[in-house]
């Protein structure tokens, strides 16, 4: 199944009603981490979204469907440029479309994988046009990092995923990435966090799960894991003790407590699954001590000193 482009502006509110080049120019292309081989594999489905950017509100406008012909950027600042034909205009806004969008989509450009967005389409009673709908099944695949996966851990996606499910596969994708995990949670019985992540003997971070999208934390959830960490941190040999939820995405800022998406985890797992043998956590050290937010922007950054 092909990745489809999503390109958002609030320049014009007919910005994505004529072929142009659509370029972003305070951006750089490494934020699509699918690039390479999304570039490769023009021409490529894609959607045209109208947002709100400062006094311009253009979301009440219908989105528009697109074919992208070409990718490149400029190899002094890297600012991406995307290549695009006109297919046909939505009948539905662009809000109705944005809402129901994962929170990494919410962007200036984001990809995403086909046969999640058409359900959203489908959602939100919307039929993509034949033409947009032929580029998405024909030949020329596009491979994307989710490709390199597997399916038992991209149920972590899953909206009807449970709740046990959901603690027992990031506990088994936190050890796959390498993390020592002391699961605990629905395993048993007592007030404790769904598990510990411990790494390089003297690092573990303390997390609780929350199975869902757009995540925002309660002060009734912060107290627990509050309580969580102070009683781990009795028993517990490490030096470095951190806290965090981990969530399918979050809506907040993260403040005092981490915040680990469930995308830049799996994220996570492509980038070991690709570094081979020199992968390593040693960057969650920095990613810890100085609360930089777990992102694959952050991760490309990071795990490419490696």
């Amino acid at each position: 199944m092909k990745e489809v482009i999503l390109l958002a502006t609030g320049w014009s509110s007919d910005y994505w009603e004529s072929d142009k080049e659509a370029p972003y120019p305070k951006k750089k292309y490494t934020e699509l981490p699918e690039w390479e081989e999304l570039s490769k594999n023009c021409p490529l489905p894609g959607l045209g979204i109208y947002i709100k950017q400062k006094e311009k509100d253009f979301k009440k406008i219908p989105f528009v469907y697109l074919k992208i012909t070409g990718m490149r950027y400029d190899t002094n600042t890297q600012a991406p440029y995307f290549n695009f034909k006109v297919i046909k205009k939505a009948g539905k806004e662009s809000e109705s479309l944005t809402d129901k969008l994962p929170a990494e989509n919410k962007k200036l450009f984001s990809a995403i994988e086909a046969g999640q967005l058409i359900k959203i389409l489908n959602e939100i009673g919307e039929e993509p046009p034949k033409e947009w709908s032929d580029l998405i099944e024909s030949e020329g695949t596009t491979v994307s990092w989710k490709n390199y996966i597997g399916e038992y851990f991209l149920k972590l996606e899953d909206v009807d995923i449970s709740n046990d499910e959901f603690e027992d596969i990031v506990a088994n994708l936190l050890t796959a990435l390498g993390f020592d995990i002391t699961q605990k949670g629905h395993r048993i019985k007592g007030e404790f966090p769904d598990g510990v992540a411990a790494f390089e003997h003297e690092y573990a971070v303390v997390y609780d799960c929350k199975n869902t999208s757009s995540y925002i934390s309660t002060a009734e959830d912060r107290r627990a894991l509050e309580k969580y960490f102070d009683d781990e941190r009795k028993v517990r040999k490490e030096k470095y003790l951190y806290k965090a939820f981990i969530a399918k995405s979050f809506k907040d800022e993260q403040k005092d407590i981490f915040y680990f998406p469930v995308g830049a985890l799996l994220y996570l797992l492509y980038k070991k699954l690709t570094i081979g043998s020199k992968f390593s956590l040693a960057p969650f050290r920095k990613i810890l001590s100085n609360n930089i937010s777990l992102t694959m922007e952050t991760i490309d950054k990071e795990w490419l000193k490696l």
